[in-house]
């Protein structure tokens, strides 16, 4: 552990190289900077992920009126969009009641945002809170972070942390996070060393010869945590290259293990379940195991508590449960498959979220191979480095955004996709994705990609700009944040129907009076079927994407202002309800299309003429 005057000083120098990083910094103060370098040290450690000068903008909202958070963010490493809150101190000391404070402020500000008292903060927090806030849904968390460069100096972070929820009594989706100095130089230093790569190694075992073989293919050894410790100091990530996830914190589990190391260590090899690990091939000579292409397909959490540990060392080991298994296949779908089952019948010790069962699957990499083949980038597993060439927000991607994109465009239940994705998991959304007509998927998905991008980027800010001053510009900007997903999917409906790929006796459930599941039942074959559909507006137009721009707007605005208009009515009949609320619901979308549809019609047919179809 660092002494606290290193560990500022360290800071400090990271501060500085940020600025050099980041030009746009180089006028910021120190603490705005330590903001920054803080999320990206935290958020964006993954390889895979990149922090722009644009979104570290948008991220950073400390100012006047700022309603007491400095930084506001989605989480990246999250499937469920969870939101991030935050407050930084860049202090060489801090008191008990300077984070009690901070923390509770920030749980204030929180409160008051969803209520929609927008009022108390400026208009950059309230925009950006409210575009975040439209894309949390039923499986999010709120996550409220501090950070300060001080040592923590005996300040209990449980005590702190028993107060703060007593702000949410009752709700189970908040996370606390609270990280002094030396926290933050680990999470600096261990950003700084994600480098995922495949490599060949070797480990010791406590004694000659001593292994258990299971045909010729698998041994189980007692593999020395030092010689665990040492791969992972030099590989990194690469010893995890083809586990289903990277080390994730988790507290219970984190705090455990790293009690037995050191309070207990005789009873590490009862307590641990090991890790296992899968290889080309292994060779055993007296005390060293030899290994060809291999990786650690469970262990991912102890082997980086081993690494961090100090109590570990040559002359300080203790041995672990550790299984190795060669590889079975012939055919890379065969190696595939066996990996994952593999890793997924072995992963026990924390839960294993759908998108990490998938990362390795036959049908990703499929699937992976036909994005790549329309000009995008998707990444079967988180850690993934991005190319250079793919590096535009929109030309790379994975399953969690690829799922929202379908179930919002392709299957038309945006409000679904955006309050609980891990629908997409669901064989009767899943299969036709992953395992139908990949080209096709492809080219649609490749175009949903840029809608979305589009909407968040530049229409949502020139509509919040074009808003600002109109007399119901609270109204009209709330539901235009929330709008996202259901921007999207009408762009895939309104060419759909402008393509005849579905009819108006398609959409006679929309115009009949029905529950929402009997309608979204009735029109799931209806939207399945995409028939020979190649494009959502012609590929001569998405390559001048001027045209498209336009073309996106114009649709956007229709099923907005359709919208607005369906959304007042209903706010007559019950004041409390509010835009996000309001548009969580598929039935809302599809009363929007029933109750406006001879204008929205119109509309469809008058935006497409405009274009050769």
């Amino acid at each position: 552990m660092l002494t606290p005057q290193i560990s500022y000083e360290f800071i400090a120098e990271k501060i500085r190289a940020m600025k050099d990083t980041y030009p746009s910094l180089r006028s910021k103060s120190d603490a705005h900077v330590f903001s920054a370098l803080c999320v990206k040290s935290n958020f964006y450690k993954n390889p895979a992920l990149i922090l722009s000068e644009a979104e570290l903008d948008d991220i950073i909202v400390d100012g006047q009126y700022d309603g007491g958070v400095d930084f506001l963010l989605s989480d990246p490493n999250t499937e469920g969009a969870d939101l991030v809150i935050g407050q930084s101190k860049f202090y060489a000391a801090i008191q008990y009641d300077d984070v009690l404070n901070a923390m509770i402020k920030m749980a204030l500000f929180y409160k008051d945002m969803v209520r929609g008292q927008y009022e108390q903060v400026n208009a950059t927090v309230q925009h950006r809170f409210m575009t975040l806030q439209s894309d949390v849904g039923d499986e999010s968390k709120i996550h409220f972070v501090f950070y300060t460069s001080a040592p923590q100096a005996g300040i209990r972070r449980d005590r702190i942390e028993k107060k703060f929820r007593e702000q949410f009594t009752g709700i189970s989706n908040i996370e606390v996070s609270i990280l002094f100095a030396d926290d933050i130089v680990d999470e600096i230093k261990e950003s700084e060393s994600r480098r995922p790569t495949v490599e060949a190694g070797k480990i010791r075992i406590d004694e000659h010869d001593n292994y258990l073989l299971y045909g010729d293919g698998a041994a189980v050894v007692n593999v020395s945590a030092y010689s665990i410790k040492q791969l992972y100091a030099q590989h990194n990530t690469n010893l995890l290259a083809r586990n289903l996830r990277y080390h994730v914190a988790g507290r219970d589990i984190d705090n455990a293990i790293k009690e037995t190391i050191t309070k207990d260590p005789d009873s590490f090899w009862l307590k641990n379940n090991g890790i296992t690990i899968i290889c080309d091939d292994f060779e055993i000579d007296g005390k060293e195991v030899k290994l060809k292409n291999f990786s650690i397909v469970n262990g991912g959490q102890t082997t980086y508590l081993l690494h961090k540990s100090t109590n570990i060392s040559s002359e300080n080991d203790l041995y672990l449960p550790c299984k190795i298994i060669k590889i079975i296949g012939n055919t890379e779908d065969e190696k595939n498959r066996f990996t994952l089952s593999i890793a997924k019948a072995t992963n026990s010790q924390k839960a294993i979220k759908p998108v990490d069962l998938k990362a390795n699957s036959p049908e990703q990499i499929r699937f992976s191979q036909a994005m790549r083949e329309v000009g995008i980038f998707y990444q079967t597993k988180r850690g993934e480095t991005v190319p250079r060439m793919y590096r535009e927000p929109y030309l790379n991607t994975d399953l969690v955004e690829i799922g929202k994109s379908c179930l919002a465009g392709i299957f038309q239940v945006p409000c679904l996709s955006r309050a609980k994705p891990s629908s997409l998991y669901q064989e009767k959304y899943y299969e036709p994705i992953f395992n139908g007509n990949l080209s096709q998927i492809a080219k649609l998905c490749k175009e949903l990609l840029y809608i979305d991008h589009y909407f968040r980027t530049v229409y949502q800010k020139n509509f919040d700009r074009e808003n600002n001053t109109h007399p119901n510009a609270s109204t009209r900007i709330s539901l235009a944040h929330n709008a996202r997903t259901i921007c999207v999917a009408f762009v895939a409906f309104a060419s759909r129907y402008r393509q005849e790929n579905i009819s108006v006796q398609d959409l006679a459930p929309i115009f009949g009076p029905s529950s929402s599941e009997s309608i979204l039942d009735a029109l799931y074959e209806t939207f399945r079927d995409l028939g020979q559909l190649q494009y959502f507006i012609p590929p001569q137009v998405f390559d001048n994407k001027e045209q498209y721009d336009k073309i996106l707007s114009k649709l956007f605005s229709v099923i907005i202002e359709a919208g607005i208009t369906s959304y007042s009515i209903e706010c007559r009949h019950d004041s409390t309800l509010t835009a996000t609320n309001y548009l969580k619901k598929d039935k809302n979308y599809y009363d929007i299309l029933g109750a406006q549809w001879s204008r929205i019609h119109e509309d469809i047919i008058r935006i497409f003429d405009e274009i050769e179809m």
